[in-house]
């Protein structure tokens, strides 16, 4: 078993307690900013094809044959079909606006390739704002998606183009997919780790509910004008609140930011009540500390060691699967069925599965209910693709439970993923990580939509994602109650031994060259001092991925032998 980095806590921690009011307020901060996953409605916008508060005007000589007509009237003089050339869409049923396109009267694969323009716009904007996060910090993606954001859907309310329309699209999903998942960096970073589970959780309940609710909510309002219109307003409270949006100290201080990380600290010290000096400081504790900082790392070098190259390679393979099997399941159910009431039995579903997964979680490992969840999803999934036929009863219960479990997995995966990678590159490879679970989406809309196999086909590519996942998920190194990698070296390091790059905080007086060694040796295990004469010294790493299954089988079959 894989154990990534040591339990102690980082410098964030150590000054300002497990929990005060501070991380309270970046948790609700964070979990407001991942909200706005709940108006990413053209994600899925193949789904939404009922639109209400639309006024077709007839073309001079011809008149509607009723008044539900939308798209198409019928001319006086025959019986022949014209297609309307002007609209008037009532938002919200505020105004009207005039419109001489509207998204609702396009065909169906019209609608489809619209959907996956904006699916290849979050793609690709995940692999930016991830490289934008990293190089320059958390808020400032953070500004840049929500102002982005505003004034694209703005755009996009009032455009009266196909073309430009789809070019809107395409634009807000790859400018305004920050906030999609920085939330859950932000809050990694400056929880502890008895808390660092539950706040992620929090933060990531907005975006798993839009996964279920944005289409049967999108269906409610009416029209896409108005649903945008929605969004526009929230996009202004969003700007209201970066005002309390901190930046991530570690990601300050493993930037060489360090005054900037002081203040930060010295901030939120005062929000927790908590007391220290006029002159708060915060140093390395020893010269070696200096030439980590001095490091300019980048993804690519960082391939070249063996465990960071499975550890990466696995994420983005596991999160293509999840997302294609997640597809596949829900595509199907939403094509079949236009009422609320699977939506219904999948939040109960949601909220049972989840109180027992919180109990478990007492006693059991994520890792471990991980694999639970998708073992479950998986089967359940299947057997919905299979006996769709059997009855309407068993199908619903089939496909609300697979669902339901899927989600709770997803949400220890949004959990467990930040913790696998070093504060220098964790945005851009869990940015490329949710851009592989965008491509799996995809591939799995694609396959269901257009009916490119049948259904037993597309039973055993889901039990084939399931089996491959669970495969994976025995190669994920444990992330329980541990503190996150925070340098480039310690990702192709683990075991409990000290790590290279530790801080040590003045409190309420100046430490003495004693106190620092002292903090520096205090942050190693017992096993580590035994191990190394020096911090600066450890033990070579312990490979992990295929060569250690392939270990623990062979002294499996070993055991059985003697």
């Amino acid at each position: 078993m894989s154990i990534i980095g040591t339990i102690y806590e980082d410098v964030t921690t150590d000054v300002l307690g497990q929990i005060g009011a501070w991380q309270w307020m970046v948790t609700i901060v964070s979990t407001a900013l991942m909200a706005s996953n709940m108006f990413n409605q053209y994600e899925d916008m193949f789904f939404l094809k009922q639109s209400t508060n639309i006024i077709c005007t007839p073309p001079h000589g011809a008149y509607a044959t009723n008044d539900s007509s939308q798209c198409h009237v019928i001319s006086k003089n025959s019986s022949e079909e014209i297609r309307c050339q002007l609209w008037h869409v009532k938002v919200l049923g505020l105004f009207w606006l005039k419109k001489n396109w509207i998204m609702a009267c396009d065909q169906d694969w019209k609608f489809l390739s619209a959907a996956m323009i904006c699916r290849l716009g979050v793609m690709f904007g995940y692999i930016v704002f991830g490289l934008i996060s990293d190089s320059f910090g958390r808020k400032k993606a953070m500004i840049l998606d929500v102002y982005t954001n505003l004034v694209l859907r703005i755009s996009i309310m009032v455009c009266d183009s196909e073309s430009w329309f789809r070019l809107l699209v395409f634009i807000r999903s790859l400018l305004g997919s920050a906030n999609n998942f920085m939330g859950l960096i932000l809050i990694c970073e400056i929880a502890s780790n008895r808390w660092r589970s539950w706040l992620s959780m929090i933060v990531a309940s907005p975006r798993l509910l839009a996964a279920v609710c944005m289409v049967p909510l999108a269906r409610a309002i009416g029209n896409s004008e108005s649903f945008t219109f929605i969004a526009c307003f929230y996009d202004l409270l969003l700007i209201a609140i970066l005002r309390w949006t901190p930046e991530s100290p570690q990601w300050l201080l493993f930037n060489n930011k360090i005054t900037k990380a002081e203040k930060t600290i010295y901030k939120a010290a005062k929000q927790n009540h908590v007391t220290l000096c006029s002159d708060f400081k915060i140093r390395p504790v020893n010269q070696r500390a200096y030439f980590c900082l001095d490091e300019d790392e980048t993804c690519i070098p960082i391939l070249s060691t063996h465990n960071t190259r499975v550890l990466t390679f696995v994420s983005l393979l596991f999160w293509t699967l999840n997302c294609f099997s997640w597809s596949i399941i829900y595509s199907t159910m939403y094509s079949r069925v236009q009422t609320n009431y699977y939506l219904l039995k999948i939040l109960c579903l949601v909220g049972i599965i989840g109180c027992l997964t919180v109990f478990l979680s007492l006693k059991c490992k994520l890792r471990h209910l991980l694999m639970t969840h998708i073992f479950l999803a998986g089967v359940s999934g299947v057997a919905a693709l299979i006996s769709k036929e059997v009855g309407d009863p068993i199908c619903s219960i089939l496909y609300s439970f697979a669902l339901a479990t899927s989600l709770n997995g997803h949400a220890m995966t949004l959990t467990i993923t930040p913790r696998l990678f070093a504060i220098k590159i964790r945005a851009t490879l869990l940015g490329c990580c949710h851009a592989a679970g965008q491509l799996g989406a995809i591939i799995g809309y694609l396959i269901t939509i257009l009916k490119l196999v049948d259904d037993v086909s597309l039973a055993l590519l889901e039990a084939a994602a399931t089996v491959s996942m669970l495969v994976l998920c025995l190669v994920l190194p444990d992330v329980d109650h541990r503190e996150m990698p925070d340098v480039l070296e310690d990702m192709d390091y683990f075991s409990e031994l000290s790590k290279p790059l530790r801080w040590a905080t003045q409190k309420t007086h100046s430490p003495s060259r004693e106190e620092i060694e002292l903090r520096n040796l205090s942050f190693g295990s017992a096993r580590a001092r035994a191990v190394s004469s020096t911090p600066s010294e450890h033990a070579p790493a312990r490979p992990i991925g295929c060569v250690t299954l392939w270990r623990a089988v062979y002294r499996l079959f070993c055991r059985n032998k003697q």
